[in-house]
């Protein structure tokens, strides 16, 4: 349990946006997310504001890695983009791939049920001692249907515990796409 919780970081972001509706011009849209990470799980909630109606989303995950596999259950509720769905990904990833990793993907969409063929890549990089970067593609066929999420991050250290990051992450699920495109503080705990 000690190394599943090893190098916790908690996390948070905060921004402030004009609405898209012109009848809500004097009341700015928001969104405030908090959360705690490593490279094994991930919680993140997220309180916003659009256009006047208020959404609270969520997105849970961990990831096992017995051997040249890894299991990875999650869950994903993007209120604000009227999604959800749990997601079972099982893949092979041998250190021989170099960060591709090959299996089967189950996704419950509550309506629907979805098995794919799912591919991926995940690349870390310290550029320097203060300075990374992250990148990470996954795609998911099925049904002649290919989903995907992207995630690019980079990291600059501002000392031994807090990081300044700036996170793209891009997704297209079910044909609903959602991004965001973040500056945000991460401590390590």
């Amino acid at each position: 349990m000690n190394t599943f919780l090893a190098g916790l970081i908690l996390f948070g972001s905060l921004s402030s946006r004009t609405a898209n509706d012109i009848t809500y011009q004097d009341t700015p849209d928001y969104e405030v997310s908090i959360g705690v990470k490593n490279k094994n799980l991930y919680f993140n909630r997220q309180w916003e504001r659009q256009d006047g109606l208020k959404y609270v989303d969520d997105e849970y995950w961990f990831k096992a890695e017995p051997s040249d596999f890894y299991i990875k259950p999650q869950y994903v509720n993007k209120a604000s983009r009227d999604l959800k769905y749990t997601k079972l990904d099982l893949r092979y990833k041998p250190d021989y791939f170099k960060g591709f990793s090959v299996g089967y993907t189950g996704f419950d969409y509550g309506d629907t049920e979805k098995n794919s063929l799912s591919v991926g890549y995940e690349y870390r990089q310290n550029i320097s001692e203060k300075f990374s970067i992250s990148y990470m593609i996954d795609g998911y066929y099925s049904d002649s249907n290919i989903d995907y999420e992207n995630y690019f991050e980079l990291k600059w250290k501002l000392s031994d515990k807090l990081s300044l990051t700036n996170l793209f992450d891009y997704n297209n699920f079910k044909e609903v796409e959602f991004y965001k495109f973040k500056l945000g503080l991460e401590y390590e705990i």
